[in-house]
């Protein structure tokens, strides 16, 4: 009988792994249509902590030729902006959609390139065959000064739940939490170029991806609609709110419409891309508050993951 139940558990735990290995073995090609990023960006401006927010989608509006060569552009239906406080024009208002550039993938070699609007040149924009150690090429490393400021360094790989299936994952930048998703692309944008350190602005975060109609990331249930007006503007990033900022020897973080998430963790993080602070969040938690009081005077970086993946995060500042 022992010998039977040892036999047992050896084929479930065998299962399982395989299981596993399938889930992040099989390459998931990005989208060639019926794709949604939504992209939320902060920048700063005016007295004070007050910023101007971009929010808009990228979505694929058909083909084109360039160069010979077919590709899916990209275009954005409109961008909403808010700007608060002592920004100048203060308020809400939108501009007119326009072209992003395009993209075309090379499946067999896991690959995906970038013409951008102003120019015709194709670029690197992922290769999802990259190793650890290897350092990130193309568009996206091509932030300021190319080849003069190192470039972001795949730091670990692992696996992310989207949409009921596990996909691979590049972890490439501890500073601002940047990943990159197989058939998603970066969690800091679909092409946004990446930046240096976790002071840099303006400041972008994928919000959510949808394809076919389905939201997929960072959950199947967050609301994932085009951006085409104000009105259609619903949240689908997690905003971390802080108070005081800056803060001396308390700092509050308050958590809105958090109830839809899973696995949620709350991680902050200096200058440097140090961890200071992690703990988990339990569902209906509205806040933590920590003792902010040996930290040293600098800016920091709040983080809520969800699922393992960036779903919110607010920059603050220790006196």
């Amino acid at each position: 009988m022992k010998k039977l139940l040892l036999l047992s558990l050896t084929l479930m735990l065998l299962f399982s792994n395989l299981q596993t290995f399938g889930q992040t073995s099989v390459y998931h090609p990005f989208p060639d249509s019926n794709a949604v990023w939504n992209i939320d960006s902060h920048e700063p401006c005016g007295l004070y902590f007050d910023t101007w927010e971009h929010l808009y989608s990228i979505i694929i509006s058909g083909d084109t030729i360039i160069n010979a060569i077919n590709y899916h552009k990209l275009k954005v239906p409109i961008e909403v902006i808010n700007a608060n406080g002592t920004c100048d024009s203060s308020g809400t208002w939108t501009t007119k959609g326009y072209y992003v550039g395009s993209i075309r993938q090379d499946k067999p070699n896991k690959k995906v390139y970038f013409v951008p609007s102003y120019n015709s040149t194709e670029q690197l924009l992922y290769d999802f065959t990259m190793q650890v150690g290897d350092s990130v090429q193309g568009y996206i490393e091509s932030y300021i000064f190319p080849g003069f400021i190192p470039h972001d360094v795949v730091q670990s790989i692992d696996s992310v739940l989207v949409g009921g299936t596990y996909r691979k994952r590049w972890n490439i930048n501890s500073g601002y939490s940047i990943s990159f998703i197989e058939g998603i692309g970066s969690t800091y944008g679909l092409i946004e170029q990446s930046p240096r350190t976790v002071v840099d602005f303006p400041d972008f975060a994928f919000t959510c991806f949808q394809q076919n109609g389905q939201p997929l990331y960072p959950d199947t249930a967050t609301n994932c609609q085009v951006i085409v007006s104000v009105n259609t503007i619903e949240s689908c990033s997690y905003q971390v709110l802080v108070s005081p900022n800056p803060a001396k020897e308390i700092v509050k973080f308050e958590f809105g419409n958090i109830q839809n998430l899973q696995q949620v963790q709350l991680r902050c993080y200096d200058v440097f891309g140090s961890l200071l602070h992690s703990e988990a969040i339990v569902p209906g938690q509205k806040e933590v508050v920590l003792d902010i009081s040996s930290w040293p005077s600098g800016m920091y970086v709040a983080v809520v993951y969800s699922n393992g993946g960036v779903a919110g995060k607010s920059k603050f500042v220790v006196e």
